[in-house]
């Protein structure tokens, strides 16, 4: 499943938030940030996963931009499907994917055409299965390391509220001068990118319905100096199987467009995780269909893959 294919209208816009949110999902040694991270990897460790997940963006109080989707993921099977709508002021777009027998399969709402991505059999068949765990194991402590480099120090503001019934409640909350700097300076990079359009229209350009999802980038906040984050709210459910259930994760940020007005910028993220090691993708039948199969590798060359 190709994530820049799925979430190519908001992916720009909440670059930086997501950084946030992953980073501070290792924060150092302390009770709540050993609950959380074990958390996570019991997460991580399941064959099988529904994902909802809602998202907005606000500017100033007013509404930009609205996410929603449904995703079935099957890592076992390599399969997955699922379906986003974006809406922003300018435009509305839902796309719907599957991942099926080594390919990619999307599909725009206002379009008949689905499109196909090759297989990746061959890339499969250069790269056996230990190799693939063994690299992403390595990457994944690397991954890990470097966050607790970064946020280390915030380790204390994350809390483990454990209930009766075997769940847990974890989160934190953090202000403007508990932020890194460095996490503020890649943030501020990834929304002045964002912000820029430049990225977006190359990226669109190459894609199947990439007509449509332009439109959407007229949404995204204009901000282009100034920019830190304020705010960052992260409060997570735990189930008994020390499997995240739920997320919510709030982060504002401040700064300013090319005129000087000033902006305050709001991202909300909700996520619900459920049918752990219960969940089957659908699979969509192509008989009949108007299909349009792409090259991947132009897709490589054309985003510097």
């Amino acid at each position: 499943m190709s994530k820049k294919w799925i979430g190519v209208g908001a992916g720009l816009t909440l670059g930086s938030a997501l950084f946030v949110t992953s980073a501070f999902a290792g924060v150092g040694d302390a009770a709540g940030y050993d609950a959380y991270k074990a958390a996570i990897k019991a997460t991580a460790g399941a064959h099988n996963v529904t994902e909802q997940m809602t998202l907005s963006v606000q500017d100033n109080g007013s509404r930009l931009l609205d996410v929603t989707s449904v995703v079935k993921a099957d890592k076992t099977a390599q399969a997955a499907s699922g379906s986003v709508n974006i809406k922003g002021n300018a435009a509305e777009e839902t796309v719907s994917f599957y991942r099926q027998d080594g390919k990619s399969i999307v599909k725009a709402g206002s379009s008949d055409v689905y499109n196909m991505i090759g297989s990746d059999q061959e890339k499969a068949n250069r790269w056996s299965k230990k190799d693939r765990e063994a690299g992403a194991d390595d990457f994944a402590k690397e991954k890990e390391n470097l966050i607790d480099a970064l946020v280390g120090p915030l380790k204390d503001y994350v809390t483990v509220e454990p209930q009766a019934d075997g769940t847990k409640h974890i989160g934190f909350q953090l202000g403007a001068s508990q932020v890194p700097a460095v996490v503020n300076a890649v943030s501020s990079f990834a929304v002045k990118a964002a912000s820029s359009g430049q990225h977006a229209d190359r990226q669109l350009s190459q894609q199947p319905f990439g007509t449509e999802l332009a439109k959407l980038k007229d949404s995204f906040p204009k901000l282009t100096k100034d920019i830190r984050i304020e705010q960052v709210d992260m409060n997570a459910d735990v189930d008994s199987q020390n499997r995240i259930s739920g997320q919510k994760v709030q982060v504002t940020l401040s700064g300013k467009d090319d005129q000087g007005a000033a902006h305050e910028v709001v991202i909300d993220v909700q996520v619900g995780l459920s049918g752990f090691d219960a969940t089957t993708p659908d699979r969509v039948d192509l008989t009949g269909k108007e299909v349009h199969t792409v090259d991947k590798a132009s897709i490589g060359r054309h985003h510097g893959e």
